[in-house]
């Protein structure tokens, strides 16, 4: 293990470990750290983040954020998390998906402010998240 990593939200530290390697859901692709990684601080996407240790991948939903990467250490502070719950399924996240997908399409043509679309958006994302990281468990 080489990698500290650490997921910061307002309610609660979601992760505190160590790990191989780190994919995080920037605003500009995902991106992968390992060790010795060059200082770096960027924006996250609502997404996966994917930590990796022992050849086992394990994912975790972002609602987005900031990452901050300096001396093997990575620290994430997120708007909101959620690892998935077991009760979950790939059919149950893509009916969310769908459910929500078809209400941002609906808001797209009523929406009276933009603070209901982005909200929807970012809904949307979160819901493809969901379905993303438990498609990656299931790999």
């Amino acid at each position: 293990m080489s990698l500290q990593v650490k997921v910061i939200t307002p309610e609660k530290v979601i992760w505190s470990d160590t790990s191989d390697q780190i994919v995080l859901p920037a605003v500009t692709g995902d991106l992968g750290i390992l060790k010795d990684h060059a200082p770096l601080v960027t924006v996250l996407d609502a997404g996966v983040v994917r930590k990796k240790t022992a050849e086992k991948w394990v994912p975790l939903i972002l609602f987005g954020g900031f990452a901050e990467v300096e001396n093997n250490q990575v620290t994430i502070l997120g708007n909101g998390a959620e690892e998935i719950s077991s009760t979950l399924t790939k059919q149950g996240a893509q009916d969310m998906l769908d459910t929500v997908s078809e209400t941002l399409e609906n808001l797209k043509l009523s929406a009276e402010t933009t603070e209901d679309l982005s909200a929807a958006v970012l809904e949307v994302q979160i819901a493809k998240a969901r379905v993303a990281a438990l498609n990656l468990l299931s790999n």
